[in-house]
């Protein structure tokens, strides 16, 4: 069962070694995967902590307003649930402000060092970025990881018919109706997470049972009739 932390310094309390993938991770896509799977392999060497570091709400909400997504793929309980699967031990939600937006990269990651003696391994994608206009990436990282002896592993992206897997990507396939096309850089079937909610009952006047289910602001398909699984 995933943990989850909602600061920095709720790693204070660990005791074994940590190992923490970081990025936003909207939908945990198979480029998402291969990130997050190399941590989970580094703990189970070492016995340590498989941990994604990961930001609410969506950064794009707060740095570009206008050019972010009106659905995610992903809610943050969504979330928690896909990163059990990968066998994910504990989530850091960092509440992404715009002071937080402000912040330096170096002084991010002097902050992360600050709350555990036991980091041991960084894990990004390659062309990630974050801190302050975007100034933090893998060279940055790599003169951390030496300077504090640890580990960095950044992962290439993962290509599809010539194109780099992404969220957006994702979205757009999902809107479109193009399951098959979501499916394959998801590396599940797509799923939503929803509240059951009462709706008119109108599927009892023609024989067939209904439920409504108010989805948690992810992304939806195009309209249109479904075939779908309930859990």
């Amino acid at each position: 069962m995933v943990r989850i932390i909602h600061n920095l310094g709720g790693l204070k309390s660990l005791t074994r070694p940590l190992h923490l993938a970081m990025g936003v991770f909207d939908g945990i896509h198979i480029g998402h995967q291969a990130v997050i799977r190399s941590v989970v392999d580094s703990a189970s060497e070492d016995g340590g902590v498989a941990g994604v570091l990961t930001f609410d709400p969506h950064p794009i909400r707060i740095l570009a307003p206008e050019l972010a997504p009106q659905r995610i793929l992903a809610s943050l309980n969504h979330k928690k649930e896909l990163l059990d699967d990968l066998g994910v031990d504990l989530m850091v939600v960092v509440d992404f402000t715009e002071e937080f937006a402000n912040c330096e990269a170096s002084e991010f990651l002097n902050e992360l060092l600050g709350t555990t003696a036991h980091l041991k391994t960084l894990a990004i994608g390659e062309d990630w970025k974050f801190g302050r206009q975007r100034k933090g990436n893998i060279d940055l990282l790599r003169n951390f990881g030496k300077e504090h002896g640890v580990g960095i592993q950044a992962t290439g992206a993962v290509m599809i018919d010539g194109e780099r897997v992404s969220s957006t990507r994702i979205r757009q396939a999902i809107r479109d109706g193009n399951m098959d096309a979501a499916r394959a850089m998801l590396g599940r079937e797509y799923t939503v997470l929803g509240t059951v909610v009462q709706g008119r009952q109108l599927g009892r006047t023609i024989g067939f049972p209904t439920a409504n289910l108010r989805v948690h602001n992810e992304q939806l398909p195009t309209d249109g009739v479904w075939a779908v699984e309930a859990t």
